[in-house]
């Protein structure tokens, strides 16, 4: 019996379950590596894959480093097995111990990491244990850091492929960190086009919305990089410049207090809520006109294009690989990074005239086509099978 962390209350059995076939043979177990279960992109990322990974051929689990969190009763209602090491501050030796019985105890055939510090806690246990790692990084700005970048190289010859979720990041991995390009792949996040596309009128009548009212929504981890402050700061001109401007913010994150301090400063209360982590996005969705993201840094946000295949236009600064995604005057609007005037003004645009939004809705429903999550699934598949 494994000790010092948290098992799931699904109380599943942890022995290999049998693909039935000519031949019967075992499941490839596969258990993903998070730095918590709060409701944050590389959470969603793991959640996604365990969910949607064909269960005749896959058995998944997750793994949070850190903490559980939101996503802990949809883990649960989906039957998941998952683990919480709850790591203790600074650099937590007996860690990588307790990751290696983990994966040994679970018969774990493929760990997959989301971000460097799962990697650094994962890798020794995974080899030992007999498990081959696949790595994958959402953001690479860390890299920036010369000792961290060379950290990660070392670390990724344990691994069978390191994988970005974007051309960005995939640069970033082989010029900054010197990973060979042979070993660095491209897995792009994708989203299912089913779960979206309820009528607005029925989402705001569900939610309680004013049909007249020009509703922006960010769903984003309350966090300094995705620059809530600057949202608010355009906002702020927005509301002056749109009949019935309404802000939606969806998430949590350290930024919470700092981000209703900034609403009571601009004096933004009477329009803007803070929805906390919600699991009914596909309807806030819905129910919104524009999608805002005001990053200073990012990847390829799978907010991004669940908003995109929602027929919503995008407002979001030019980091990562958000121009690659986001055509500008196409199916939204590129503006520069830590720039309030002209995220304002992108926003008035497409709040301003219906038909624009319409247009550029419609365009962005065509595009997320090619961020399918079938396509994203098969590739993932394709890699823990070992081929």
């Amino acid at each position: 019996m494994l000790t010092n962390f948290t098992q799931s209350k699904t109380n599943l059995s942890p022995q290999r379950a049998l693909v039935q076939s000519d031949t019967t043979v075992e499941a490839i177990r596969v258990m993903q590596v998070t730095w918590g279960l709060v409701a944050g992109g590389a959470e969603m990322y793991a959640l996604t894959i365990a969910a949607n990974l064909d269960a005749r051929k896959y058995q998944t689990l997750l793994c949070a480093i850190d903490k559980g969190g939101a996503l802990e009763p949809e883990i649960e209602q989906q039957r998941i097995p998952y683990f919480v090491m709850h790591r203790r501050s600074g650099l937590d030796v007996k860690l990588f111990w307790r990751m290696y019985r983990l994966f040994k105890e679970q018969r774990v055939d493929v760990v997959h990491t989301h971000h460097f510090n799962q990697l650094l806690y994962s890798f020794l246990g995974a080899k030992l244990a007999g498990a081959r790692i696949i790595h994958m990084e959402h953001s690479v700005e860390f890299l920036k850091r010369k000792r961290l970048a060379i950290a990660l190289n070392f670390l990724s010859r344990c691994c069978d492929k390191v994988l970005a979720i974007g051309s960005d990041g995939a640069r970033a991995l082989k010029e900054l960190a010197g990973i060979p390009a042979a070993k660095v792949e491209i897995i792009r996040a994708g989203v299912d086009r089913k779960n979206y596309g309820e009528a607005k009128s029925a989402a705001r009548a569900a939610l309680g919305f004013n049909d007249a009212e020009k509703i922006v929504v960010i769903v984003a981890r309350l966090f300094p990089e995705k620059n809530h402050q600057l949202l608010l700061e355009a906002f702020a001109e927005v509301v002056g410049r749109a009949t019935k401007a309404r802000l939606l913010i969806v998430g949590e994150g350290v930024e919470d207090a700092n981000i209703r301090a900034a609403i009571n400063r601009l004096n933004l209360t009477e329009c803007v809520t803070m929805l906390g982590v919600r699991r009914d996005v596909a309807r806030l969705l819905a129910a919104s006109d524009v999608f805002a993201l005001a990053s200073d840094r990012e990847g390829l946000p799978i907010a991004v294009l669940e908003a995109m295949a929602a027929g919503m236009p995008v407002v979001a600064t030019a980091v990562g690989d958000l121009p690659m995604v986001v055509k500008d005057k196409e199916t939204g609007r590129i503006v520069p990074a830590k720039d309030a005037k002209a995220l304002a003004a992108a926003l008035l645009e497409i709040l301003n005239d219906e038909k624009k939004a319409i247009k550029m809705g419609e365009n962005a429903l065509q595009a997320v086509e090619e961020y399918s999550l079938q396509t994203m699934i098969a590739k993932l598949a394709r890699l823990y099978s070992g081929q």
